[in-house]
Parts: structure tokens; C-alpha cells; sequence
């Protein structure tokens, strides 16, 4: 009686300890989208990496998200980015890894984001991303002004007296 008692205790106290140390460390990544659209509407990624991000740019042309990894690994290693949708959605077109083209990557839906997972060497050291969509180019303001535009124009043209 007294062995299972033990086991049991060893058990709830090992098993905090497995759960933690296959948890993943994410990192995050702010300011996605500063240079795109009207410039307020930024996003943050979640990552996890030996190597960290720096440099982020979003290309409202060509629909892609690139960045920079830095960082010191001699290892091959695997980068997991969650990228919310509202930056990029898919489906993805293609993902580059130092201008190369790669297909072995795996996607998987999450709410509000989409993680990429990804294996990378110690030489990687440029990531793109191309979807199908990007962070607007016109934000909420530009839509904002607009509507505002359109009711000014239509209240004028109706109480405007018609001459003749």
C-alpha cells in the first residue's frame, strides 16, 4: 500500500516538471505592419527560436510579410511563428528562406492566428512570406474619412437650391 502511495506522489510531482519542459517559449515580435497602410495599425508575432527577429517589413505590393533572424547557433533548429490574420492570411503562396523557395513547412489554423512552423540553419538569416492578403492599406481612419466624405457630398446635393 505504502509503494503505490509513493509512486503516486512521485507521479504528481514529475509531472509539472515533463509538461514545462516541452512547453514552448515564445518570443514576441512587435511592430509588423508600421511601414504598411496608414501606419497606426501594428502587429505583434509570437515566435520561438534560437535566433531572434529583427528588421520586420510588410510589402503591401507583393503581399508578403519579410524579416531578419540574428543570433549565434550551431545547430540546425526549427522557428514556429503564430502570425495573426489580420497581418497576413493565407493561403500561403509561398515562404522563403534566404530567397529560396521552401515546401517543407507545416501550417495549422489557431484562433485569430496561424503558426508556421519551420526548420532553419545557423546561416538563416532572411524569412519572407507571401499570402494572399496583408495588413490594409487603408486603415480604419482612411475608411472613416470616407464615409464622412460621401454623407457631406450627399447632404449638399440634397438641400442645395437647383439653378437653372
Amino acid at each position: 500500500m505504502h509503494t503505490i502511495i509513493i509512486i503516486a506522489i512521485v507521479a504528481i510531482l514529475l509531472v509539472p516538471m515533463a509538461s514545462s519542459s516541452f512547453a514552448e517559449d515564445f518570443k514576441i515580435s512587435p511592430f509588423f505592419g508600421k511601414d504598411a497602410g496608414d501606419g497606426l495599425t501594428t502587429y505583434s508575432i509570437q515566435y520561438s527560436s534560437v535566433k531572434d527577429i529583427i528588421s520586420p517589413s510588410v510589402s503591401t505590393k507583393d503581399k508578403s510579410i519579410s524579416f531578419n533572424l540574428v543570433g549565434k547557433t550551431d545547430t540546425n533548429s526549427t522557428l514556429i511563428l503564430k502570425l495573426p490574420t489580420g497581418l497576413i492570411s493565407g493561403p500561403f503562396i509561398g515562404v522563403f528562406v534566404d530567397n529560396n523557395i521552401i515546401t517543407n513547412y507545416t501550417i495549422t489554423n489557431e484562433t485569430g492566428d496561424t503558426a508556421i512552423s519551420m526548420q532553419i540553419t545557423p546561416l538563416t538569416e532572411n524569412i519572407s512570406i507571401v499570402g494572399t492578403t496583408v495588413v490594409p492599406e487603408f486603415g480604419p481612419i482612411a475608411t472613416i474619412v470616407l464615409v464622412i466624405g460621401i454623407i457631406a457630398i450627399v447632404t449638399i446635393t440634397r438641400f442645395r437650391p437647383i439653378h437653372q
